[in-house]
């Protein structure tokens, strides 16, 4: 679908803005996300990590703000624009944006931590193990965006409803589990965030396969 669109697009410079735009948010949630992951993971530095991430989530939404306006000032002005590839591009802008508030939320449960160490089975299956492999996909679907490659983004796809699972599975532990209320309060959060960034993340890839009702479907 979105190789498609660019190649509709390939001679109109407003386009490659927006493209450039839309990588810029993904990698800045992805930079946000291993700040976030170190702060999680290494307690002491959360305080000096602060100030990045709410400064990149606000640069996030500006870009997420100005790709929107680029995009109905173009319509305005070309009424015969095609009008699929433009609501495709504010679509998945949108949930560029969401990256960015759901991985602040993360952030957050600094706050929460307190005595959860990082020795629990659950805490390292979630922020380490899952996390890291959840900051390989921002790679691959970046990729896929760019070069509109449609194996890298169905492997993004896949991985990222993997991690979705997964998280599921974790609250289920959690649930079942013997912790104190702090610690389930965290990881069941930490899950359900984490579940909510991996699916933005499969539905911006399958823009890359999918036509546009058939966008985040899976069959």
């Amino acid at each position: 679908m979105f190789k498609k669109l660019m190649e509709i697009w390939s001679e109109q410079a407003f386009s490659l803005r927006i493209v450039n735009d839309f990588l810029y948010m993904l990698e800045s949630s992805e930079e946000m996300l291993a700040f976030t992951f170190n702060a999680l993971t290494k307690k002491g530095e959360a305080k000096k990590v602060k100030k990045n991430i709410y400064f990149k989530d606000q640069s996030i939404n500006l870009k997420e703000r100005d790709i929107r306006k680029q995009i109905l000032v173009h319509l305005s002005a070309k009424p015969g624009a095609n009008i699929p590839a433009c609501l495709v591009l504010i679509s998945i802008s949108k949930d560029a944006e969401r990256l960015g508030d759901y991985i602040k939320n993360f952030y957050d449960l600094n706050n929460l931590l307190k005595d959860t160490k990082s020795d629990y089975k659950l805490f390292k299956k979630l922020f380490q193990e899952n996390g890291e492999e959840l900051l390989t996909i921002f790679k691959i679907v970046s990729n896929a965006f760019k070069y509109s490659d449609n194996k890298l983004a169905m492997e993004a796809v896949n991985k990222s409803r993997a991690i979705a699972k997964r998280c599921e599975e974790i609250i289920e532990e959690v649930v079942e589990s013997d912790y104190k209320a702090r610690q389930a309060v965290v990881l069941a959060l930490g899950a359900r965030y984490m579940k909510r960034i991996a699916l933005h993340l499969s539905n911006i890839a399958s823009s890359v396969v999918n036509s546009m009702p058939e966008i985040d479907f899976q069959k």
